[in-house]
């Protein structure tokens, strides 16, 4: 069952990035699969990031890791996002 998960978000994930940086498809289906991957990302990060204010409350190292972790990831998303959207021309 882990396997089969796995498989269908990779392949909507890496789908949908290989689909919306293609300029030869209409904006009409890119803008809204942009959409989707950026809500997925920050749903994600910003699910650690309130679980690291959570766990910070009562296990400070733990919640320092948590929100450290997320804002890594918010960083490394905005670069990926600027390399793949709006840098390549």
């Amino acid at each position: 069952m882990e396997f089969i998960f796995e498989f269908i978000l990779e392949l909507f994930l890496e789908g949908g990035i290989e689909i919306s940086s293609n300029k030869k498809i209409s904006k009409w289906i890119r803008y809204p699969i942009i959409f989707l991957i950026i809500l997925f990302f920050l749903i994600v990060i910003f699910g650690l990031l309130f679980l690291g204010i959570t766990f910070f409350k009562k296990e400070t190292l733990a919640g320092l890791l948590f929100i450290v972790t997320s804002i890594i990831l918010l960083i490394g998303s905005v670069i990926k996002f600027r390399q793949v959207y709006v840098k390549k021309k």
